[in-house]
């Protein structure tokens, strides 16, 4: 099947412009409900440097196994590794290869990253909107593209042993969003950054506990190791991936084809979810079996 190609490592002065870029808007408001936020030309400076990094840092190896449609549409992604860093960068990168950064294109991302000094303005520049449904509504409406990940922290922070099942919990909004807006689905798979930290236990029941889905809208508080923090006790802290190989597919889309109704119907809603979820794990299988991802990928 067809994959993006790398392209030419960029010069010195691309580098800088990209620096400089990150360091201009570093500073800017963040309006994490504004789909006029997005930025084109800040995304066009710093795609130098976020190429280097998806070709030569993480070697990423994206396949389409068919062309995106041309209007607007879901995809639904898994999340690969905790905080969602690396999967969402290299996911943006390989969308902005193949379809144009000129295309508008929006993900929905939880609350806490806009808050983060700078990252919340960067990522606010390339896209990112608050993970609520009039904002999904807005965006494709728009003619938009919509990026998704559905297991959010589930997902990002499920133990290591379980790295390549499709975790989403009880989310079903995106199959609803999906069915409102008569938008296909195309699914997004990828592995490979979960070798960038150890995850024992992603602490739900913890989680639970201490009240944290309540009060900080986190269902988890993980243990485990990774760089830089070491010990990870308790709360997801974004952490500082190794070279680790990202192995990523774009599926054919999915059409669901049922009435606006049917968003009310469970039923309808839970078979249209298992079919979307089947997919992807069949994909997620073929890709482990691969084994072209991780710290120590095959040839």
């Amino acid at each position: 099947m067809p994959t993006l190609p790398h392209e030419p490592r960029p010069d010195g002065a691309a580098l800088r412009d990209a620096l400089a870029a990150l360091g201009s808007k570093a500073t800017s408001p963040v309006r994490p409900d504004d789909l006029d936020a997005r930025d084109p030309d800040f995304i066009r400076r710093v795609m130098p440097l976020l190429g280097w990094l998806y070709d030569d840092y993480f070697r990423c190896e994206t396949e389409l196994v068919a062309e995106l449609p041309e209007g607007p549409f879901l995809a639904v992604a898994n999340h690969n590794a905790m905080t969602g860093i690396p999967d969402m960068f290299c996911h943006m990168v390989a969308f902005w290869r193949h379809a144009s950064v000129d295309r508008p294109a929006y993900g929905l991302m939880h609350d806490v990253p806009f808050h983060v000094p700078a990252a919340g303005a960067w990522l606010n520049a390339s896209g990112a909107l608050a993970a609520h449904r009039d904002n999904a509504r807005r965006a494709l409406d728009s003619g938009a593209p919509v990026l998704v990940f559905p297991g959010g922290d589930l997902d990002a922070c499920k133990p290591w042993s379980e790295r390549y099942a499709i975790t989403f919990g009880k989310r079903r909004g995106f199959i609803r969003a999906a069915i409102r807006h008569g938008v296909p689905i195309v699914p997004v798979v990828s592995v490979g950054a979960h070798d960038s930290l150890y995850i024992f236990t992603d602490g739900s029941k913890l989680a639970r506990a201490l009240g944290l889905p309540r009060r900080a809208r986190s269902n988890v508080a993980p243990l485990g190791f990774a760089l830089p923090w070491g010990l990870i006790v308790g709360v997801p802290l974004p952490h500082l991936p190794p070279p680790v190989k990202i192995h990523t597919r774009f599926l054919a889309p999915i059409h669901l084809d049922l009435p606006v109704s049917a968003a009310e119907d469970p039923v309808a809603v839970e078979a249209a979810f298992e079919r979307v979820r089947s997919v992807m794990q069949a994909a997620m299988d073929e890709l482990r079996a691969a084994g072209r991802h991780g710290l120590f990928p095959r040839r």
